[in-house]
């Protein structure tokens, strides 16, 4: 840390263009620590871990959340069902093993993990407690089941998504919500931020051509029905 007396903290989720943003800090003199969305399907972009060691050369403590990198699509019950039993079978779930694969960066400083109950608190500590690694086959296994289901997870950059809609719908901040109501399960939440978009924002959800953006979207997400569904269930 920089010897200012005061620590400058700046944070920010996936819908900034976290590369760019992580790499102005590093240029900076005046940030000490960053808080950043930073998880296995996140974690092996080459652009990602270039900004994450321009931070670590820089002396900036990495805080990460969003770890375990929920999407607003329902996971895929089979192939989580599958990445659970091998990771079971060494001992952890595949929820204790995707912060494990944060924490086993040695830039990262700690993780901000949501623990609304007794039950995640202990599953955390337990994570954490347990000083067995990661092996080089279950890194295999997540970077594989992250490939296999990036059609489920919104990566944030909405600025590719917005330009092709013309700006008519900001989706990333739609897709925020549906994550909240599907990723995290916290509908009230998820209604909560979305009942905070721009009523002509939420009026047009079903209105608006989304082809150019799912074309766009390097994630492949199905966009005009997320959307749909968006409207559907939060409204």
């Amino acid at each position: 840390m920089k010897k200012s007396g005061k620590i400058r903290f700046f944070g920010f989720s996936t819908h900034s263009n976290m590369e760019e943003c992580l790499l102005a800090a590093a240029r900076s003199s005046w940030i000490d620590a960053v808080m950043f969305t930073y998880n296995f399907r996140l974690m092996n972009t080459p652009k990602i871990k270039e900004a994450v060691e321009a931070c670590a050369q820089a002396g900036i403590g990495l805080t990460s959340f969003k770890t375990q990198a929920g999407g607003p699509v329902t996971a895929d019950s089979e192939a989580e069902f599958r990445l659970l039993q091998k990771f079971l079978e060494r001992g952890f779930t595949d929820k204790q093993a995707k912060l494990k694969a944060v924490w086993e960066n040695p830039h990262i400083a700690s993780i901000c993990s949501q623990m609304p109950n007794l039950a995640y608190l202990s599953a955390n500590v337990a994570a954490a407690r347990d000083l067995k690694a990661l092996s080089k086959s279950d890194h295999e296994r997540l970077a594989r089941f992250a490939h296999e289901t990036r059609s489920g997870y919104c990566a944030g950059c909405g600025r590719i998504c917005l330009a092709a809609v013309g700006g008519r719908v900001p989706v990333s901040d739609v897709m925020r919500c549906l994550m909240y109501y599907r990723g995290y399960g916290d509908r009230e939440l998820a209604r909560e931020v979305f009942a905070g978009l721009p009523e002509e924002t939420r009026s047009q959800l079903t209105e608006t051509d989304y082809s150019t953006a799912e074309k766009a979207c390097p994630q492949g997400l199905a966009i005009a029905d997320l959307m749909a569904d968006a409207s559907r269930l939060l409204a």
